[in-house]
């Protein structure tokens, strides 16, 4: 499997060059083009751990079932000239030109699609948005759409955990291949990234997103629960906002590690992807656009939901108000309730300052013993027993009265499933939200949906009370009779729990009030969904 390097101009004098690898059989082929700031020479090494960025998916299997495969370092990386501006639409236009070069090669069919996991899942979103004429479809697997709430801004809360690791991995990836770490302008990624810390237009040119409404080629959007905090909404907003023949799937993970292996799995390629190739690029009539819309795997279920659109139709908002009464369930700060009637009284809440003295590891502290505690000093708002078994498919809300002595504040919230006699859950959503940044996109902005805008500061005057509506990410799980939800409320993250996709804490010391009073009633709420019958 030995590949043929070929260089492509760009429209802006870029030097591109790419790895091209031919089947053994007879051309001309369909192509599948893979584009990151990977390096296209780093193809050798396995898919393991240590290196998270091998996510290209199996390329003899696709040589074996007939298909071109073309991998490209972006312009500013690997053996590519120019300068490194990253998941921008201009590095969306470069890919579009390789694109329309390679459709016009001999050995191509002239129909070509893009493969590849995360950045190269990105790319795949972002060329699409320049709708280039050949390109007939992308299969995006595990990507985001939005580098400013997918994971750089989270709630509008920087990024700490992942976006100044992921930057220097990539210098020095290079740095190991022989080229310079400054080369490309590859150290410029994360001090650009802090010095705008709303979506302005630095941001929009790195938002597929925006432009995705205007897609029409067929999609084919895979995420998975592992990497809530970093992709799977884009693959999620993706999905809703292409317009033409378009499929997401929600698949099971329970790692990062676990993602990986799977997409570079030929039995996953076999049964989910090469289908959908195998119609677009070749005109195989084997069913691929058949079937439900939307499959998501139910977490805590075992089984998959088929729906016809995200949320699926059916969903009904369940609400959960907050209340001061004890649960019994949590050494918490508080071990506060979620009660399923809104508070009769005028007047209740909670408050607790920060930063607490026992937080160790952002705000895990450790008990008498040296093992970790993620709740003992966060509030927590816990369910009775649920009565009867319950699904939570699609998108949720915590609408929440607050105030604060500051002129700023967080709110950072976890979603768990508790059986009783369990300290901790298991965690089956999270967001997040500064107080400043709470203003919504009145267009994008749905019930069950806040879509924040991020364009400016809205002031936040210390002692006034604020009504906040925190989106929650994307959610499919099932509650069995007699297990409880639990609501995990603080100012800041654990990277023991959130490993590298944490918040910066940043500098915050005060003290936080929530309200559940008749007036100031906070709530939770959720999207349920009618069970299925038994059978």
């Amino acid at each position: 499997m030995t590949p043929t390097e070929i260089e492509v101009r760009t429209r802006y004098g870029d030097t591109v060059r790419a790895d091209v690898y031919l089947p053994s059989s007879q051309g001309p082929y369909p192509v599948l083009l893979a584009a990151s700031p990977y390096q296209k020479a780093l193809a050798h090494l396995p898919v393991h751990p240590q290196y998270p960025f091998r996510e290209s998916g199996p390329i003899e299997f696709y040589l074996r079932h007939g298909y071109a495969y073309v991998w490209m370092d972006v312009p500013g990386s690997g053996r590519s000239s120019g300068v490194w501006d990253p998941v921008s639409r201009r590095e969306g236009e470069a890919i579009a030109d390789v694109i329309e070069w390679l459709a016009a090669q001999d050995f191509s069919t002239g129909r070509i699609g893009m493969i590849g996991q995360s950045y190269f899942c990105w790319s795949q979103w972002n060329a699409a948005r320049v709708r280039p004429p050949h390109l007939r479809t992308i299969v995006a697997f595990d990507g985001s759409t939005d580098l400013y709430r997918d994971w750089m801004y989270k709630g509008g809360i920087p990024d700490l955990g992942f976006g100044t690791t992921w930057a220097a991995t990539v210098m020095l990836q290079h740095q190991t291949q022989g080229h310079e770490i400054t080369g490309g302008g590859r150290d410029r990624l994360v001090p650009d990234m802090y010095a705008h810390p709303f979506d302005d237009e630095w941001h929009r040119r790195r938002a597929p997103f925006w432009e995705l409404d205007g897609v029409d080629i067929p999609v084919l959007s895979i995420g998975n629960w592992a990497k809530g905090p970093l992709h799977m909404r884009g693959n999620v907003e993706g999905f809703r906002r292409v317009g033409g023949p378009k499929k997401l799937m929600l698949i099971p993970a329970r790692s990062p590690w676990e993602v990986q292996t799977t997409y570079a799995s030929e039995q996953f390629h076999e049964e989910v992807v090469l289908p959908w190739y195998e119609h677009h690029l070749k005109g195989v009539e084997n069913g691929a656009e058949g079937g439900s819309a939307v499959r998501v795997f139910v977490q805590r279920a075992g089984r998959y939901r088929d729906a016809s659109a995200w949320p699926p139709e059916g969903v009904t908002g369940r609400a959960f108000y907050l209340s001061s009464e004890a649960s019994g369930t949590a050494a918490s700060y508080n071990d506060g309730s979620l009660a399923e009637e809104p508070p009769v009284t005028g007047a209740d809440s909670t408050s607790f300052a920060y930063p607490d003295p026992e937080w160790r590891v952002g705000t895990t502290s450790f008990d008498a013993q040296g093992r970790p505690d993620h709740l003992a000093r966060i509030l927590t708002f816990t369910s009775p027993p649920l009565r009867e078994a319950c699904e939570f498919t699609g998108d949720g809300v915590l609408e929440l009265y607050a105030s604060t002595d500051q002129e700023d504040f967080d709110v950072v919230a976890r979603l768990s499933v508790v059986k009783d006699g369990q300290a901790d859950g298991e965690r089956m959503s999270r967001g997040w939200l500064r107080a400043s940044h709470r203003e919504e996109d009145e267009e994008l902005t749905e019930e069950l949906r806040p879509f924040h805008s991020h364009q400016r500061p809205a002031p936040v005057v210390p002692g006034e009370v604020y009504h906040l509506r925190v989106a929650l990410l994307p959610m499919s799980f099932q509650v069995e009779a007699g297990e409880r939800l639990r609501l995990e409320v603080s100012c800041g993250d654990s990277p023991m729990l959130e490993g590298r996709w944490f918040q910066w804490y940043g500098l915050k010391v005060g003290e936080d009030t929530y309200y559940h009073s008749r007036e100031r009633a906070s709530r939770l709420v959720l999207p349920q969904m009618a069970l299925p019958a038994a059978r």
